[in-house]
């Protein structure tokens, strides 16, 4: 028989607990396999040193590796023909497997007897020599004589005693031979398979009956196979991994007369494997094992995932094309730094790895990396985290932080919160601006160092908002209070307020105003406006009352001119009272005249759609205004175009529209000035074009867009109703026409009115 390299490269799982020796061999695997073996099995290092002996060889030599007196092989060895203690060695070296040499070993009498030696090469696992196999059977009918009592009592105890299941077979692959851990293994009796079943009918593995038979092939190559993981079937049909060892069987002439197969049941190994397995295909991280030459022997699914692979594509791979070299160069740093005193080293990365990927555009890895030393080997283990998803909440909860801070920072309203110490935390651009303080002023001040409020306010704000009174406990609705700006002004605000409560512990307060002063501002000037319009609903009356008046007045200034006229004609003859006379009539048909403009002014006069001309109209309410007090000192320039055709439209709405604009540039003037009025006709758009412009001090700017709005003025309150300017933008608008204002360039006011000849049919509707 003889033996392979891979059956000692593979550390043993049984029970006896490994054993390193130097060259990276395993006593443990030689123990349990070659100690009860009937041949000598020696194992020896490349400097000849004996490293194991089994049984059958201590028996023999009378050496014991308890005794400590194993020593050099050459000293229990010879090798026929060849001279030195490193013969044997040399041999192999050369040859790499040696088969049915002669060699003589030496008894424990002293006597040397011939034996037949089979040898191979050890190698560890970067393929390198460390060692040899060497199994010796006798030779010598002498010593199957003197020593057939105790082989023939020792042997079958070590077939039956073997510590592991194994059977035999010849060369037709009949189980010759079956020991009883196997039957225990298998469920069959020796009896129910020896020289009546083939090994296939009794493993029945997926590997039967085909090329890749473990004991097959080792009987083909001559040459033994060594930890094939393979599953057999039990008698009930149950699947049992296990690991297999098979050699072949030789005669004494060295040809294959049969086959060994010893079976180990490793179905504790595969279960704590699967155990590994579930866990690193669970977790969460994705797990990469490599080889002190930096190559891939182990990697989960989910790294597989990371790198977008299969993770079996992934075994085999060198980590320089997989890790940056940030983790290149921590990997050496760690290498470098085990030792014997300390077999392991980690590290963390606080950095976190950009990788791109295929199907989005970056994922971030958070990185461990661990350096072990097992055996004689040196391992790397790199842990992947996914931290995208992290990244992203953190980033919109940045976002969303920074978002509400902004609606907070750009309220309006004044937003301060404290601590439970009165400490201000936030102090938002709406209190900057409402009290005047800067934030720099008052962030991680106490409130109370400041003088916006008194300290009988504060006690009064927290014992209403922890009554239950007053709303909510913890809450206080709006509260009008007065706040004291840094330049000493008193502000009238609406105040609110909230505790801040984490986990029902209190951890500070919020308090939200509003400037009540422009609020207040608008309060009161509708409180004036009001008042306007009952001046207004006054002037209104009083125009009725005028407008009653004037047609009772008609009456008598009738009857003066009727017996005046009489007068006139009966006193022809008496020029003295004729003159008197006529003066009369002009002062009485001056009083009608007056009072028949003022029945146009006070909308007495038929509002209707009429013809009219235009110049007249202006002629007219110059007429009515020109000898008021107000225009004593006023000069009038009438630039009227002569030609303008005939319009329609009201024109008693129309002379008030012109009436209002004269008292106003005249007001604005105070009395003293030049109001200019032009009129022309653009024939091409059939559109009359009126300007008055005056002297005065022109219109604000700030004003200049509010002054046709209802009931403004920039009068004092009882100077003004508000209503001029916007009813004759109504009247103008009715009549199919714009009004515009602007301030001219040498000073004063330019109003502009355009007017199409034809007003809409709905002008005399407008009631002012």
């Amino acid at each position: 028989m003889s033996a392979g390299s891979d059956a000692i490269a593979l550390t043993s799982h049984g029970p006896t607990a490994p054993v390193p020796l130097p060259g990276g061999l395993d006593l443990s695997f030689f123990q349990q396999c070659f100690d009860d073996f009937p041949d000598l099995v020696m194992v020896a290092d490349l400097n000849g040193a004996i490293l194991f002996l089994n049984r059958s060889g201590e028996l023999l030599t009378g050496r014991t590796a308890e005794s400590g007196d194993l020593a050099a092989y050459s000293e229990i060895m010879w090798v026929e023909g060849h001279a030195g203690s490193r013969s044997l060695i040399d041999l192999c070296l050369g040859t790499g497997i040696l088969n049915g040499i002669s060699v003589h070993l030496k008894k424990k009498s002293g006597e040397w007897l011939p034996f037949s030696l089979s040898a191979q090469l050890v190698h560890d696992r970067e393929g390198t020599p460390v060692g040899i196999l060497a199994i010796a059977r006798s030779t010598s009918a002498g010593l199957a004589s003197q020593d057939s009592t105790v082989t023939g009592a020792i042997v079958p105890s070590i077939i039956n005693n073997f510590p592991m299941p194994f059977f035999t077979v010849n060369t037709d692959l009949i189980v010759t031979y079956m020991n009883a851990q196997l039957e225990g293994l298998t469920g069959y009796r020796a009896d129910e398979v020896v020289n009546k079943m083939t090994c296939a009918e009794l493993l029945r593995t997926p590997q039967c009956h085909t090329l890749h038979c473990s004991i097959k092939q080792a009987m083909k190559y001559r040459k033994p196979l060594a930890g094939l993981r393979r599953s057999v079937l039990d008698r009930e049909g149950r699947r049992i991994p296990v690991a297999l060892h098979a050699s072949m069987i030789t005669d004494a002439n060295q040809n294959v007369i049969g086959g060994f197969e010893a079976i180990r049941d490793i179905t504790s190994v595969v279960e704590a494997d699967e155990k590994i397995r579930m866990i690193t295909e669970l977790a969460q991280q994705g797990i990469l094992m490599a080889d002190e030459h930096r190559r891939v022997i182990f990697a989960n699914s989910k790294m597989g995932e990371i790198f977008e692979q299969q993770k079996d594509e992934l075994i085999g791979r060198g980590v320089k094309e997989l890790l940056p070299a940030q983790h290149l160069a921590i990997i050496d740093d760690l290498m470098l730094r085990l030792d014997q005193r300390h077999p392991q080293q980690m590290l963390t990365c606080c950095t976190i790895l950009p990788a791109k990927t295929s199907f989005q555009e970056y994922r971030a890895f958070e990185t461990s990396i661990i350096a072990s030393r097992v055996g004689k080997s040196a391992l790397t283990y790199v842990f992947f985290r996914d931290v995208t998803k992290d990244i992203e909440v953190e980033r919109q909860l940045h976002h969303a932080v920074s978002f509400l801070n902004n609606i907070i920072m750009s309220s309006a309203d004044g937003i301060v919160v404290v601590d439970t110490q009165g400490k201000v935390l936030i102090f938002n651009e709406g209190a900057e601006r409402i009290l005047g303080y800067s934030a720099e002023e008052i962030v991680g001040k106490p409130i109370e160092s400041t003088r916006i409020y008194s300290s009988e306010v504060a006690r009064e704000i927290m014992r209403r908002m922890r009554s239950g009174d007053y709303g909510p406990p913890g809450k206080l609705a709006a509260l009008r209070v007065t706040l004291v700006r840094k330049d000493g002004d008193e502000v009238p605000v609406s105040f609110s307020a909230a505790i801040i409560k984490k986990d029902d512990h209190e951890i500070g307060s919020v308090g939200i105003f509003s400037d009540l002063r422009e609020r207040l501002r608008i309060r009161r000037e509708l409180e004036e406006a009001k008042i306007q319009l009952m001046q207004a609903e006054k002037i209104a009356s009083v125009g009725r009352l005028a407008a009653g008046v004037a047609h009772e007045i008609n009456n008598p200034l009738s009857g003066i001119l009727l017996y005046a006229d009489i007068l006139m004609t009966d006193l022809a003859d008496n020029p003295q009272w004729s003159a008197d006379l006529q003066e009369i009539i002009d002062q009485t048909l001056r009083c009608k005249h007056i009072v028949t403009r003022l029945l146009e002014f006070s909308r007495q006069s038929v509002g209707q759609r009429v013809p009219f001309e235009i110049n007249l109209i202006i002629d007219r309410s110059v007429e009515l205004l020109a000898r008021q007090a107000l225009f004593k000192d006023v000069e009038f320039l009438i630039d009227l175009q002569p030609d303008i055709p005939t319009m329609t439209g009201d024109p008693g709405q129309l002379q008030q529209v012109f009436t209002n604009l004269i008292i106003n540039a005249g007001s604005a003037m105070n009395g003293k000035g030049r109001i200019v009025i032009t009129s022309r006709f653009d024939a091409d758009c059939e559109e009359v074009s009126l300007q008055c412009a005056d002297t005065g001090p022109g219109i604000s700017p700030d004003v200049q867009d509010k002054i046709f709005e209802p009931f403004f003025t920039t009068k004092r309150p009882g100077e003004g109703t508000g209503l001029g300017l916007s009813v004759a933008y109504g009247i103008i608008q009715q009549h199919g026409g714009t009004i515009e204002v602007k301030n001219s360039h040498a000073g004063g006011a330019i109003f502009t009115i355009t007017l199409p000849l034809e007003s809409p049919e709905n002008a005399g509707d407008f009631l002012c």
